[in-house]
């Protein structure tokens, strides 16, 4: 796991090189092993290292193919790359034993039709000295991030915000439309970013630039969820199967040089990686969180290693608290979740044990997890009671139906929507956005919220397989904005930002695909309950994971409330977003919102005083105008 950054396009060599250096000066966290630079025709291309896999100085990057076309600098795991190596019948030629190196010779063999052919996380540039061509590929879920700017045949890129600011031709300015859906959201999705100008490359997605100038973008990779034509098929063989391509994944995602960890909750999905652990004498040291003074919402149910060594992470809220700066400090981008503070106490406390860490992220946006179970069926109910006036249902369309329309045209909206097209009509999303009304006055009404409000998830969903079911339209979106916008943004972060890297099992190529091929009611049941999600899942670990597990309702690491953390941060939350220049300057009604969110911060506007004053706290540490 690394930081890349580089630019490309007619150079100024001195002055291109130093960019990069500073980018890298910035990256130094997420690599602190090594640093490279190499100086191309039509390209500098920058790397930080964090060793993984072959620890010698043969792993250096950036890295050229053993024929010299090929220049690389790359982010990430290939976690196939041994069995890449047999099928590209490479063995006596490697000089080193990374994955770096296979993964040139399969960009030698196949080009850009190499991406399919990957099993792993990653963000990488590859540099063509033949045709001074540029690619700069993206892993199919965006686990890795990669920011650029493309302006006037120029490229710059890095693996952070903060990284790519040092190119000086970057205003630090924030980009207005995009903090709407922040503030509506808690992130930003691809290809949008809070700054003006600056992008991040979708996953799934490749960019290439030509020495014409020319760039193009390609989707390599297609959300996978849509209607399967399959034979009649046996819950308890999609079990097997399925536990065996998870015992695979978890069996590569080991596979390491550095000392691996494993992040144990109280919840099923990484309780069935623990599971799925193969039997040999495998060291991995698992890690958990508790909140020490918490209340017993708070406390997690008692943990079983099974025979592992278990390490419990302890924190308080003041404690926490007291770390909100940090933590958003290491944020490549700013997002507003603060599940991701508990994840990055453990992550910074369990460090000096292990350097690799597996967890359980992507379980539910792929399998079909959360409470999707009761989501489904409320939709269908809502979708059947949009017949009735507008006035008997009113509240439950205000409550269900996401959009900035008039309750009566929402209601329009969703009756006219076939059944499979009904979270789409219903902009559903899992987590519920702000009110438009709400975003609306923190930009003192200039935004045009018809225009603005979810057009993302508009987007998204018009652009879904027309043979999807809802279940099928639901995940894919889930995947592309709060699994990857969201949950890998901050995973990421949290990671790297103690020189770590994290790995999630459940987002295995071969793993999702057969998932995606299940029938819906493999996934989610048609009877709403909380055991009713991630069924095949539930089947597999029936014998394998404790029944209190099975049955238990979702949690996570507890981090206490909302309000206790903001109350524990230094200074006054209001007073910290309301001293920011650059909120203020991109939201003119953000004073008159702050005088409506009380002194102890209860209430409903809480979640977004979090956002906001993350985003207020990034922004300082990066010097945004």
């Amino acid at each position: 796991m690394c930081g890349i950054a580089g630019v490309y396009g007619p150079l100024d060599a001195a002055d291109d090189e130093a960019t990069v250096r500073r980018m890298l000066q910035r990256l130094e966290r997420r690599g602190p092993d090594d640093m490279g630079v190499t100086v191309e025709r039509r390209a500098v291309l920058g790397h930080r290292r964090l060793a993984i896999l072959d620890l010698s100085s043969a792993g250096h990057q950036p890295m050229v193919s053993a024929d010299g076309r090929h220049v690389v600098t790359f982010n990430g795991e290939i976690y196939n790359f041994r069995e890449l190596i047999g099928e590209l019948g490479c063995e006596q030629k490697l000089r080193s034993r990374s994955d770096t190196e296979v993964l040139l010779h399969a960009w030698q063999r196949w080009g850009p039709d190499a991406l399919e052919r990957l099993v792993g996380q990653w963000a990488f540039a590859v540099y063509d000295r033949a045709t001074d061509r540029l690619w700069l590929s993206r892993d199919r879920f965006g686990e890795k991030p990669l920011f650029y700017r493309a302006d006037k045949g120029r490229v710059t890129f890095a693996s952070s915000l903060e990284a790519l600011l040092e190119d000086r031709s970057i205003a630090r300015r924030l980009d207005r439309c995009a903090l709407g859906e922040y503030a509506t959201l808690r992130y930003v999705v691809s290809p949008r970013t809070v700054i003006d100008g600056v992008r991040k490359l979708a996953g799934g997605h490749l960019l290439e630039f030509g020495a014409d100038g020319s760039c193009s973008e390609r989707i390599w990779y297609v959300q996978p969820f849509h209607r399967y034509e399959e034979p009649a098929r046996s819950r308890r063989a999609d079990a097997e199967r399925f536990g065996g391509l998870l015992e695979r994944s978890v069996a590569r995602c080991l596979t390491s040089d550095r000392p691996v960890g494993l992040l144990l909750s109280d919840g099923i999905d990484s309780n069935a990686l623990l599971a799925a652990m193969p039997d040999r004498d495998t060291d991995v040291t698992c890690f958990t969180f508790r909140l020490r003074g918490g209340d017993a919402a708070n406390v997690p149910a008692p943990i079983v290693a099974s025979g592992r060594e278990l390490v419990d992470i302890e924190a308080s809220q003041d404690e926490l608290g007291r770390e909100f700066d940090e933590f958003c400090s290491n944020l490549t981008e700013p997002v507003g979740d603060m599940a991701a503070l508990a994840t990055w106490e453990i992550i910074r406390s369990a460090r000096s044990r292990a350097t690799v860490f597996l967890c359980g992220h992507g379980g539910d946006e792929v399998l079909g997890g959360y409470r999707l179970s009761q989501d489904l069926i409320r939709l269908e109910i809502l979708r059947r009671l949009s017949s009735l006036p507008s006035s008997w249902i009113r509240g439950t369309i205000e409550r269900y139906v996401n959009g900035a329309e008039c309750v009566a045209d929402r209601r329009s909206r969703l009756r006219a929507a076939a059944p499979a097209q009904a979270p789409g009509a219903a902009r559903f999303l899992i987590d519920r956005p702000q009110p438009a009304e709400t975003v609306s006055s923190l930009f003192g009404g200039e935004l045009d919220k018809g225009d603005t409000y979810l057009a993302t998830i508009d987007r998204l969903y018009g652009h879904g397989p027309q043979d999807a079911t809802a279940l099928d339209h639901i995940q894919n979106v889930l995947v592309q904005t709060f699994l990857s916008a969201n949950i890998l943004s901050w995973a990421d972060s949290v990671a790297m930002g103690s020189s770590a890297e994290l790995r999630m099992p459940y987002l295995d190529r071969d793993l999702v695909e057969f998932v995606a091929h299940l029938p819906a009611g493999h996934r989610v049941p048609a009877w709403p309950g909380r055991s009713n999600t991630k069924r095949v899942l539930r089947d597999w670990a029936r014998d394998r994971v404790p029944a209190c597990v099975l049955q238990r309702s979702k949690k996570g690491f507890q981090a206490g409330s909302l309000e206790g953390l903001l109350q524990a941060i230094p200074g006054s939350a209001r007073a910290r977003v309301l001293d920011s220049m650059p909120l203020r300057r991109a939201m003119p009604g953000l004073e008159a919102w702050l005088k409506h969110v009380p002194d102890d911060c209860t209430g409903g506007a809480s979640s977004l005083l979090w956002t906001l004053l993350v985003l207020a706290t990034w922004c300082d540490a990066r010097g945004i105008h």
